[in-house]
């Protein structure tokens, strides 16, 4: 998968899951980040046949061995995207969860059985109106939050996530 590198080289902490306050993240890296421009090379996946657009987004694999279950490796099943309504709703809301110590554990607990709850109803429901829908909320989620927002209204296709949302 190509991406800019928005990290230090070098670092002295290894984490599974980048962090809000992630010391690794050089500054310019930061706004590479929030403005999802480190994923633009990741059109070259797309072109390539390895990628598509939208479809969940697969974890380390060191999560992916330890802690997916077996319906969650469900979500592997699908080519991975640029973008899904898991990705948005960590980009939303669980990123902002993760910050102090622990940050890998917090994301394991707190953040990751949600995401992966939101992929699994899109792999359920893939359609080409479900991916245009996730398509646009992204480009409306990064241009808001780089103009501030801080909150956003949930949106998912699944009844089912309503109900098991904490």
């Amino acid at each position: 998968m190509y991406k800019f590198r928005t990290m230090h080289v070098l670092q002295a902490e290894k984490r599974l899951v980048t962090s809000v306050d992630d010391p690794r993240i050089f500054s310019f890296g930061a706004l590479l980040r929030k403005s999802k421009v480190d994923e633009l090379p990741q059109l070259l996946n797309v072109l390539m046949g390895d990628m598509s657009i939208v479809g969940p987004r697969p974890e380390d694999p060191v999560i992916v061995e330890r802690h997916y279950t077996e319906e969650q490796l469900r979500t592997l099943g699908v080519l991975p995207g640029l973008t899904s309504p898991g990705s948005l709703y960590y980009y939303t809301s669980g990123e902002s969860l993760l910050t102090g110590e622990n940050t890998d554990q917090k994301y394991i607990e707190d953040v990751m059985p949600m995401k992966l709850a939101i992929d699994l109803c899109y792999t359920e429901n893939i359609s080409f109106m479900y991916d245009l829908k996730i398509m646009l909320r992204t480009a409306y989620v990064i241009v808001a939050k780089l103009a501030g927002r801080k909150n956003f209204k949930e949106i998912w296709e699944c009844s089912k996530i309503k109900t098991e949302k904490k």
